[in-house]
């Protein structure tokens, strides 16, 4: 049995309204708001605004949620992350998702921290050292004796006249 106690989503939203994500204050709100809806308690966040990008962050404990927006493309990166098993990160999501109103979005989960005492890692070895060893002397060997021939060959085409 697997126990997953981290979730991280990825959302692209495309098509946005450009006016739901040209401005920090706005969506530093809106991210709050989403966040103090999943229970999410925020400790620190951060903005930043460029000419053609607006970058909000808001940390709490074991969790965060950043947005990554880009007016003049109607774009946003949404990345919501949470190592507490009670948050539900989707339901953050369906929150942003009504403030930017994208025309589609893509949605990745990812389950995060395994802590199953049993798991082991999974390796899957189809030759050793010494058979690698071989085929590589093998192959060598082959291409060795390729250039021989080529070469007795381009000396027959030219009546064995020795080097050009």
């Amino acid at each position: 049995m697997d126990n997953y106690i981290g979730k991280h989503l990825l959302v692209d939203c495309y098509g946005c309204r450009p006016s739901s994500i040209d401005s920090s204050p706005d969506l530093l709100a809106a991210m709050i708001d989403a966040a103090e809806k999943i229970g999410m308690t925020l400790k620190e966040n951060f903005c930043h605004e460029s000419e053609d990008e607006v970058i909000i962050a808001a940390y709490g404990d074991k969790s965060h949620i950043c947005v990554h927006a880009y007016p003049q493309l109607c774009y946003a990166a949404v990345d919501i992350y949470s190592f507490d098993a009670d948050l539900k990160p989707t339901r953050a999501m369906v929150m942003l998702r009504n403030y930017f109103h994208p025309e589609k979005i893509r949605a990745t989960s990812v389950k995060r921290g395994n802590i199953n005492p049993d798991m082991k890692p999974n390796i899957h070895s189809k030759s050793t050292t010494m058979h690698k060893f071989k085929n590589t002397g093998h192959q060598m060997s082959a291409a060795g004796k390729k250039v021989a021939s080529y070469i007795v060959h381009r000396n027959e085409k030219r009546g064995g006249l020795g080097p050009e």
